[in-house]
């Protein structure tokens, strides 16, 4: 190995242990940090290969591999949008689900609770074409009862004007960290338009009208986090039925696509 095959094969290393780091704390790991890894004289395209190199490593010791993080949504819409250049990683488990599951590290009430809130919000959102009315996802989410850490407000004390305060602070919150995207309904968004079902309670009507035409659709960090087999299989868990061919075909349907075992 040559001078500068050790030397890139160091940065590979370098990136490799500032992914985990950054994966560690929960942050993804972003283009423009990555001068504080990269020596100054490397080449655009040469960043490319180290970044594939260190995702190589990872894969070999970890089990994880790097992935984009997709670019926030602005306009929903049915036809496919080119993604830009990627700017932001994270690391995905290329691991079976049995060994995983095994692997998962003991988490805190508090995270347990905020990750089971969002893959129940994300869920209904998943079965209503990927797309739900900002006034319809406040309506679930003050059903469902975000959990205290993130929105305290005692449903047998409180008005609806808090309950509607606390339900959106949630909904905030699953925004800010990527679960959640906040997008324009777009003319052709077709299959993946707002959701029919409609609610027997209406939410508080506060005359603020900035929302019309806005619906939640998923973000960034739920698309690498959950493909659709991973939510099938939580809404299967959840309902307490088996994920059986019928049960997918079922969900593709509300999901606006076939979900196959295979995916």
């Amino acid at each position: 190995m040559d001078e500068d095959s050790q030397v890139n094969e160091r940065t590979a290393i370098d990136l490799a242990r500032y992914a985990l780091a950054c994966h560690a704390s929960g942050k993804p790991l972003k283009r423009e940090n990555l001068k504080t890894q990269v020596p100054s004289n490397v080449s655009t395209r040469n960043i490319r290969r180290l970044l594939d190199r260190a995702s190589e490593l990872l894969t070999q010791n970890f089990g994880l591999k790097m992935v984009p993080l997709p670019s926030h949504e602005k306009v929903l819409t049915a036809a496919p949008k080119a993604q830009p250049a990627p700017t932001k990683w994270v690391l995905q488990s290329t691991l079976p689900d049995a060994s995983r599951q095994r692997l998962d590290l003991p988490q805190s009430d508090d995270n347990q609770a905020i990750l089971g809130f969002a893959a129940t919000v994300l869920s209904l959102v998943f079965v209503s074409n990927m797309s739900v009315s900002v006034d319809q996802l406040v309506l679930y989410v003050r059903k469902l009862g975000p959990p205290q850490c993130i929105a305290p407000a005692d449903p047998s004390d409180a008005s609806d004007a808090q309950l509607d305060s606390a339900a959106r602070e949630a909904i905030a919150y699953l925004t800010r960290h990527g679960y959640l995207d906040k997008v324009k309904l777009g003319a052709s968004a077709g299959d993946h338009g707002t959701s029919e079902t409609q609610a027997t309670q209406q939410p508080i009507d506060s005359g603020d009208h900035s929302d019309d035409g806005m619906v939640y659709t998923w973000g960034p960090k739920a698309k690498v986090e959950f493909q659709p087999l991973d939510m099938a299989r939580f809404i299967a868990a959840a309902t307490g039925q088996e994920c059986t061919d019928d049960f997918l075909r079922t969900i593709g349907r509300a999901y606006g696509s076939n979900i196959t075992a295979s995916q």
